[in-house]
């Protein structure tokens, strides 16, 4: 009783060894792997993968479930024992899932049903002969049938074999590593575009000054595969760079999200974001996550850009300035379209802007521009243009800000001229830098303010 008792045991250990992702020699299927990284782009996925998996006595790998979509020449196969690297003399796999002419050159000596091109019941035989369309079949009744699948009106065949018979070409991409003796893990990776992500910001008025900011991600995964014990990280910046500058100070902790790492580390010229440990990608899915959420104080700015030495004549120009939200960063913020929401009186929430952050590091101010003002105008005219010499333009200018608004407001007015020297003889405004003017306006009113700008000749 013991002995059977005994046997029983030592043969379900047997079985849980194997299930647990020990596989069988020159077989390979990407969803057992050891352990799995996939690096998340807005456009692609790079997936890298370990294994245990050997190559048979030929020294043949047969990998099954690639996706079919991956960039041309990035699957890269190579085990690796310390300082030793064994890699494959071949790679080879057939174009496409469903290659017509290679399907049915699979077809050739094996079992087939014919149907259509007028005959009254299906009959079968065997393909003997297949090339560029054309295929012949030898029929049990001891007739030959010619089929042109370019006659939409012909023979049709229908395989009697398994799918999975028939489409072994198909299914795997085959490694030959030859008669050399490999050690040390497999390590496969490969990049494809139908796994990718997108990122965006969603930013919430709460007051006159308080924002909250939250960062939205869709994580999509069009192929047929699950990665279900991955570590997913997100890479925004760019596709890389060299690892030389990492740093984790000011960054999200792991309070903000339930069994997670810091929001973002920073890796050469990149930020890079792992997802919680529990976070799946189901095959043929998209799912949102919240990636974080943080208040903000906000200041709210009109800004305009004028170019002076380009306004001719004494005429006056009439301009709306640009609605600008600033705050500074509260961490490292990748690039991304920002959604600006609004309650309404009736309770509701509507996107009253729209704009794009780009890369900001944590404490350096981010500025949003939503676009044109409605009830701010600003009326400028050149008073005076004078030639100081050869090297020296001063013009007097004079500028009427209005705010048909209930809140008083803040103008930015910034000269772009790259030849400016600085603004000089300001009235009514302060001077924040040599090319920079900021004017409050009460509710209502409207303010006039005077200045001078110095232009290289």
């Amino acid at each position: 009783m013991f002995k059977h008792l005994l046997l029983i045991l030592l043969m379900s250990g047997f079985v849980i060894t194997r299930a647990s992702g020990e596989s069988l020699p020159g077989r390979l299927n990407v969803e057992q792997p050891q352990s799995t990284v996939v690096t998340l782009y807005s456009d692609k996925a790079l997936v890298s993968q370990k294994f245990d998996t050997r190559p048979d006595g030929q020294g043949s790998l047969k990998i099954a479930g690639l996706p079919i979509n991956r960039l041309d020449g990035s699957l890269n196969l190579e085990y690796v024992d310390g300082d030793t690297v064994y890699r494959p003399d071949d790679v080879f796999w057939h174009q496409g899932g469903l290659d017509r002419d290679n399907y049915y050159r699979n077809q050739l000596g094996k079992n087939v049903e014919l149907f259509g091109g007028g005959l009254n019941v299906a009959i079968q035989g065997k393909l003997v002969s297949y090339q560029q369309g054309i295929g012949l079949v030898e029929g049990n009744n001891g007739r030959q049938y010619l089929i042109d699948y370019h006659d939409p009106q012909g023979l049709r065949i229908l395989s009697l074999t398994s799918s999975e018979i028939q489409g072994e070409n198909l299914q795997y991409v085959k490694a030959d590593f030859g008669q050399q003796p490999v050690s040390g893990s497999l390590n496969l990776s490969y990049i494809t575009p139908q796994i990718s992500y997108d990122s965006h910001y969603r930013l919430t008025l709460l007051s006159h000054n308080l924002g909250r900011l939250e960062l939205k991600t869709l994580l999509t995964n069009s192929a047929n595969i699950n990665f279900d014990q991955a570590t997913i990280r997100l890479v925004a910046g760019g596709e890389g760079g060299v690892a030389e500058f990492y740093q984790k100070n000011r960054m999200l902790k792991a309070s903000a999200m339930a069994d997670t790492v810091d929001y973002g580390e920073r890796v050469g010229e990149v930020l890079l974001t792992t997802l919680p440990k529990d976070t799946v990608l189901p095959a043929n899915s998209r799912q949102l996550m919240d990636l974080f959420s943080e208040p903000l104080h906000l200041e709210k700015l009109y800004t305009l850009d004028v170019y002076g030495r380009s306004t001719g004549g004494r005429t006056a120009t009439a301009e709306r300035p640009r609605l600008t939200w600033k705050f500074a960063a509260p961490l490292d913020l990748p690039p991304a379209q920002v959604r600006l929401y609004e309650q309404d009186p009736e309770g509701g929430y509507i996107i009253s802007g729209h704009s794009w952050l780009p890369k900001t590091t944590a404490g350096d101010s981010a500025w949003l521009t939503m676009g044109e003002a409605l009830a701010v105008r600003v009326e400028r005219n050149r008073l005076d243009l004078e030639q100081k010499s050869d090297k020296e333009l001063v013009v007097k200018w004079q500028a009427t800000v209005s705010n048909d608004q209930q809140d008083s407001i803040t103008l930015l007015l910034r000269e772009r001229d790259s030849n400016l020297i600085k603004f000089d003889s300001v009235r009514g405004a302060t001077l924040e830098k040599p090319d920079l003017l900021r004017v409050e306006v009460a509710a209502g009113t409207r303010k006039t303010i005077h200045y001078t700008t110095k232009y290289r000749r």
